[in-house]
C-alpha cells in the first residue's frame, strides 16, 4: 500500500507511468532468461524511459522548484534597425575620415 500525503489531490496531480507488463513480455518470449530476470529488465529500460521523459518535461520535484521559466517576450525587444543604422553610420563616418 502507498502511503498519499495530506495535500494530495487527485486532480492536480500529475499522471503516473506505469509498466504494462502483457505489452513488453512478449518481447522476451524467445530469451532463455527467469520470468523474474525479464521483470527486471523491463523495469530497468522502463526506469530508463521514465528518466527520459522526466527530463523532457520537468515532472522532476527539482525542475518545479526551480522557480519560473524566463519569458522571452517579457522584455522589450532590442531595435534592431536603429543598432544596424547605428553601425553602419559608424562604418561611413570611418570610410570618410580616411
Amino acid at each position: 500500500m502507498t502511503d498519499i500525503p495530506p495535500n494530495f489531490n487527485p486532480e492536480t496531480a500529475p499522471p503516473t507511468l506505469t509498466i504494462d507488463w502483457d505489452a513488453y513480455l512478449p518481447f522476451f518470449e524467445d530469451d532463455d532468461i527467469s520470468d523474474d530476470e525479464k521483470h527486471q529488465l523491463i523495469e530497468a529500460l522502463w526506469s530508463i524511459a521514465v528518466s527520459f521523459v522526466d527530463l523532457g518535461f520537468g515532472v522532476h520535484p527539482v525542475q518545479q522548484v526551480c522557480g519560473q521559466a524566463d519569458d522571452p517576450l517579457g522584455e522589450t525587444a532590442p531595435d534592431l534597425l536603429s543598432l544596424w543604422m547605428s553601425e553602419q553610420a559608424e562604418q561611413e563616418d570611418i570610410c570618410q575620415d580616411q
